[in-house]
């Protein structure tokens, strides 16, 4: 998510010699392990030293759900397909169920002074209520738990060891609230960003159950593969993650479809206002959901200018769509797999601003969407490569001067307001969102020098290096989550660089 871009912009205003090094590397490898061989570049070759499949079994999630427009409310049966992906055996399953987080005003998800954005016409309550849960063997006992009561504790009817799988049947029933946010309702758009009961990930540090932070996005989650029925009212158009298989109309109300496979999240928008606009990249489908037609070329075009370059620059964007859409959100931007929330009143006489975040977005594709982190823990990875990515389109499609006008205005003069206000403080990029005091100090740090790093790597490397190493990485973390040792053990490899020493003065001692 772009945090406060058009906030913060109101204020401010206004790879020849390492051939023979990667072959020998290769052979090297070749010797040890079965290893895939990976053509990068004209001049480059890479070896991924590992064994594992592309993508592991995921889990599958089946909805169906149904929206009552007049109480805002969202009535849903889900059945997860899950997959015990730890080394040991568990009984006991833990889910996210993020919509209990505006329940109560000390523990939505926005700062203070966001509360009047958030919501305009005062502050109204949502959640989800858990009915029950099931096993194919019948009721589970079950829990609601953790900060803002937003983890669904499950447990199970046996233990499920390591790889086995087992079915979950859940009903629940959400409330929408008045809030222009991820998951909220606007004058124009009904927002479901985290909106169903999402499991936790497990990984050897054992389950990932972090509150809902104001702060940055709070999220850490395995690809699945989903199919999500949602009944709605007639004259809604709605914009999802996934395909649309089919569209019915049923007892006056339509009835839609969608499958998507290997995504990260399920995110949906709907509209009674929306006009739609679309074009194509390659065989992929991009439209633009929009309300007055300023800047609906724009937005469109934008999108599919950072696909095409992003597609070129890291590797194939693998999905058949993606879609831009303005909605009630006051924070600039916000990423789903397929589909961005762009924040409609920077649709109207923004258009600087509107490609930024529009751009910005779109990278997330890329780095959260397909290459998925710990957002929680080590946010600047995905946000500070995005952020980055955001300038490398600048400077694809205008040049090295535009980039370089868009560096300082976006990136480093809002650096030096934050330092000129705060010479004194912590400048760790590489720490938990609960860490952070604020989202201007998350952003300054996380987006913006996590930007400058990037830019200060990419003169060490070079570009050749540099640009491998991003394909490198995507290619060989794609529908998987990679942490920051990951990030440089590729570094390290393409370059042949002892690199630890650099990420540490940069990301931890905060240093240039």
């Amino acid at each position: 998510m772009k945090l406060s871009i058009f906030k913060e912009v109101r204020k401010i205003k206004g790879i020849k010699q390492r051939k023979s090094i990667i072959i020998f590397m290769m052979i090297i490898a070749l010797a040890i392990l079965s290893v895939n061989v990976y053509k990068v570049s004209k001049n480059s070759i890479i070896v991924f030293d590992e064994m594992i499949p592309e993508v592991e079994s995921l889990n599958e999630y089946e909805i169906e759900a149904a929206f009552y427009e007049s109480d805002k409310i969202v009535e849903g049966v889900q059945k997860i397909n899950y997959i015990n992906k730890s080394s040991k055996n568990i009984k006991t399953v833990y889910f996210h169920i993020y919509p209990n987080a505006f329940r109560t005003e000390e523990t939505v998800p926005f700062e203070e002074s966001e509360m009047d954005l958030a919501y305009t016409e005062g502050f109204e309550p949502g959640y989800i209520n858990i009915g029950s849960v099931k096993s194919t063997r019948g009721d589970l006992s079950f829990l609601i738990i953790g900060k803002g009561n937003s983890i669904l504790k499950i447990n199970l009817d046996e233990e499920l060891e390591a790889g086995e799988e087992t079915k979950i049947y859940i009903d629940f029933v959400i409330k929408i609230p008045p809030a222009n946010g991820r998951f909220g309702y606007g004058k124009n758009t009904i927002n479901l960003g985290n909106w169903y009961p999402i499991a936790a990930r497990i990984d050897e540090s054992g389950w990932s159950l972090d509150p809902y932070y104001s702060i940055g996005d709070p999220f850490y989650s395995d690809v699945a593969n989903y199919r999500v029925v949602m009944t709605m009212p007639p004259d809604y158009v709605l914009a999802s993650t996934g395909d649309l298989i089919k569209k019915e109309s049923i007892d006056g109300k339509h009835r839609w479809t969608f499958e998507a496979k290997k995504v990260r999240d399920f995110a949906m928008i709907a509209s009674d206002k929306y006009k739609v606009i679309e074009g194509e990249f390659q065989n992929i489908s991009i439209r633009s959901y929009y309300f007055e037609d300023e800047s609906a070329e724009l937005s469109l075009k934008a999108a599919k200018d950072s696909l095409k370059i992003f597609h070129e620059l890291f590797g194939k964007y693998p999905y058949n769509h993606f879609s831009v859409a303005a909605s009630d959100f006051f924070i600039g931007g916000m990423e789903y797999p397929k589909l961005v929330f762009i924040d409609e009143g920077i649709y109207k006489g923004n258009d600087d601003i509107l490609e930024y975040v529009i751009v910005h977005e779109t990278a997330h594709q890329w780095w959260y969407g397909l290459v998925g982190n710990n957002e929680v823990e080590e946010a600047w990875l995905d946000e500070a490569l995005t952020e980055y990515s955001t300038l490398l389109y600048y400077e694809n499609k205008y040049g090295k001067e535009k980039r370089d006008e868009v560096y300082k205005r976006m990136i480093l003069e809002g650096y030096d307001i934050y330092r000129h206000f705060n010479s004194d403080s912590n400048e760790t990029i590489l720490k938990g969102l609960g860490d952070f005091k604020s989202s201007r100090e998350y952003q300054a740090l996380v987006y913006y020098k996590g930007a400058m790093f990037l830019d200060f790597l990419r003169g060490e490397l070079g570009d050749e290096t540099f640009f491998d190493t991003l394909k490198i990485y995507f290619e060989k973390y794609k529908y998987k989550n990679a942490t920051t040792e990951d990030f440089i053990k590729v570094c390290e490899m393409v370059s042949d660089r002892e690199l630890k020493n650099l990420f540490n003065k940069w990301l931890i001692d905060g240093e240039e």
